[in-house]
C-alpha cells in the first residue's frame, strides 16, 4: 500500500513538474512572439513614419539581413541606401498606418496601408513580414498592391 502511495505520489510530482516546464516554456514562447511584434512596429515606425532608415536598420536590423523585396536590394547597405533615397526624394510625406498583426514564433506579418503621397494618390495596400533572430530582423519578404490600379468595381 505505501509503494502505490509513493509512486502516485511520484506520478503527480512528475506531472506537475512537466506542466510547469510546458506552461513556461509556452510563456517564454509567447513573450519571444510579442517582443518580435514591436521591435517590427518599432522598425516601420522609425523607418517609414519617422524617416530615419539607418537608425532603423542600426537598432533592429540584424548585419546579416536578407532583403526578399523585388524593389529593393537583398545588400543591407544598398536597402539602407535605396529606402533613404526613396523616402527623402519621392515620398518625403509618406506613412504607413498597421491594420493588424499577425505573429508566430520568429515571424511577423503586418498588414498595412502606405500612404506615400498623402491626398494625391490612394496609396499602397501591404503585407510584410519579416523573420527574426536574437530580437532583429534578418528576413523581410512584401506583397503590394497600388490601389490606383484597383478596377472601380473593386
Amino acid at each position: 500500500m505505501f509503494r502505490r502511495r509513493l509512486f502516485a505520489a511520484f506520478m503527480v510530482a512528475v506531472a506537475v513538474s512537466t506542466t510547469g516546464c510546458a506552461t513556461s516554456k509556452l510563456l517564454i514562447d509567447a513573450e519571444v512572439t510579442r517582443t518580435n511584434t514591436h521591435t517590427v512596429l518599432a522598425f516601420e515606425q522609425t523607418v517609414f513614419n519617422k524617416h530615419r532608415v539607418r537608425d532603423g536598420f542600426d537598432r533592429y536590423v540584424a548585419a546579416q539581413f536578407r532583403q526578399h523585396s523585388a524593389l529593393l536590394p537583398d545588400d543591407r547597405d544598398a536597402a539602407i541606401a535605396a529606402l533613404s533615397h526613396l523616402l527623402a526624394s519621392e515620398y518625403p510625406a509618406s506613412r504607413k498606418i498597421v491594420e493588424r498583426t499577425v505573429a508566430q514564433g520568429d515571424l511577423v506579418a503586418v498588414q498595412l496601408f502606405w500612404d506615400q503621397k498623402p491626398g494625391e494618390t490612394r496609396g499602397v495596400a501591404m503585407v510584410d513580414i519579416f523573420r527574426l533572430a536574437d530580437g532583429k530582423i534578418v528576413e523581410h519578404w512584401d506583397v503590394a498592391q497600388n490601389l490606383a490600379d484597383r478596377n472601380v468595381s473593386d
